[in-house]
């Protein structure tokens, strides 16, 4: 009894803080989400990095500049005398300008990093898209939670109030102990399970609190009588062509290809001639220990137009194109890879939608069934027509049938949203729709 209490107490107080507590919905975890989830800005990071290939790439294309200084001293001495010899110190600068003027190699590497880079924010795009589902799948899990230990805490009074029951019709003589003791074993097994869902509602708020940022206490539920969203259009055809031009996968295996295709060219080109501009201009001084030297000093400049041929590597070059070409034809079998993930991923998820909608219908009616079960066993057992274990069972499907339909329309929303990933089509006005089903608490 006093771990009863004691759970019932503990209960109590999470309730009172809950309504104490302002509400959070699924569109303000979203938001949170996206200024303080540590895996989506990594991706960011990591996008903003990927992005600076196209400055590094272009820079081969643009003039370099560099200056060159140097101090240098001499000390030279006769071999028969190294008492006599001459020391003199050199210092000198030169500054240096080169600018390409044809090297094809540079310029295919250059529209080779635009690729990469578009493929960089493809990923935090797909990334956003993922935070999305995981906040939502852990929201609704908080939910499911939630409902898991409320259902449990309502079946716990219900046979409660039957054990009160069938002691009643046992001290009165209508009734045997073992109605007594089957109800007695129910309760102490409901009070293990709502134990185990205690603390698995902490773990589910835990992990919600991981990509928010700060602690969760109370949640907007989801309006029980909310008209799921099916898939539009109703056509599975039409979302599987969308998934396979859309779906961001496919979109980074197209740049993948494109990209490859540039690194190729680019290792073709190594064969190709390249013409510079080089500038130099610079002084250089000759100062002796014991007085200057007779000759001048100068300013030195001259310009050049320089022709570079490659004519033989070791067989690198030509081993970097077949390295290359090879490297294509994988990422073209990545691409049709993609493809084929994109429409079966679409496929799963439309049918999983369809199938989640008509279970939420069966289970509905099943619901109002096993309630009226309850009611008529009660009845029944009351007027002596059936025994304690006919009204518990009756509870526990009944319980059992409301946490199914819970569970049920929250894995349909989330197919939902999967669904518009699959098909490359998930926007934030989809979590903005599906935050309308919820029920504003104050």
């Amino acid at each position: 009894m006093s771990i009863r209490l004691l759970f019932i107490l503990a209960l109590s107080l999470w309730a009172a803080a809950v309504q104490a507590t302002p509400s959070l919905d699924l569109w303000q975890a979203w938001q949170l989400a996206l200024q303080r989830d540590p895996i989506y800005a990594a991706q960011r990071a990591n996008t903003q990095a990927n992005q600076e290939q196209i400055t590094q790439a272009r820079a081969k294309l643009l003039p370099s500049i560099e200056a060159v200084a140097s101090a240098q001293h001499n000390d030279s001495r006769r071999a028969s005398r190294l008492n006599q010899g001459r020391n003199s110190n050199l210092t000198q600068w030169q500054l240096r300008l080169s600018q390409p003027l044809l090297d094809l190699n540079a310029i295919a590497q250059f529209e080779r990093s635009r690729y990469l880079a578009g493929m960089a924010v493809l990923d935090l795009e797909n990334a956003k898209h993922e935070l999305a589902l995981r906040v939502t799948q852990a929201y609704f899990d908080v939910l499911s939670a939630q409902d898991t230990l409320l259902s449990l805490q309502a079946q716990y009074n219900a046979i409660e109030q039957q054990l009160l029951a069938a002691q009643l019709a046992f001290e009165l003589g209508g009734a045997t102990i073992t109605d007594t003791y089957e109800a007695q074993s129910r309760l102490d097994l409901l009070k293990a399970q709502q134990i185990t869902a205690q603390s698995f509602l902490q773990n589910k708020q835990n992990a919600l609190s991981r990509m928010i940022g700060e602690p969760v206490h109370t949640l907007a539920p989801l309006n029980p009588n909310a008209i799921l969203p099916a898939p539009e259009p109703a056509q599975l055809d039409a979302w599987t062509t969308q998934a396979s031009l859309s779906n961001l996968f496919v979109a980074k295996a197209n740049l993948a290809v494109q990209a490859q295709r540039y690194q190729l060219q680019a290792s073709q080109r190594e064969h190709t001639p390249t013409v510079s501009l080089e500038a130099r201009s610079g002084s250089q001084s000759n100062q002796g220990i014991y007085g200057p030297n007779s000759s001048p000093r100068a300013l030195d400049s001259s310009i050049a137009i320089e022709l570079s041929i490659p004519l033989y590597q070791g067989g690198a070059i030509s081993s970097r194109i077949r390295e290359n070409a090879s490297v294509l034809q994988q990422r073209h079998l990545e691409q049709e890879n993609a493809r084929r993930q994109a429409i079966e991923s679409t496929q799963n998820h439309f049918s999983n939608v369809t199938a989640g909608l008509l279970q939420i219908q069966a289970l509905e009616a099943a619901a109002q069934s096993s309630s009226a079960s309850v009611q008529a066993n009660q009845t029944a057992y009351e007027v002596g027509v059936r025994i304690n274990i006919d009204v518990l069972n009756a509870q526990q499907q009944h319980y059992e049938t409301q946490r199914a339909l819970a569970q049920a329309r929250y894995q349909a929303l989330i197919q939902g949203l999967a669904l518009k990933k699959a098909a490359g089509q998930l926007q934030d006005s989809d979590l903005d729709q599906l935050n309308q089903l919820l029920l504003s608490t104050p």
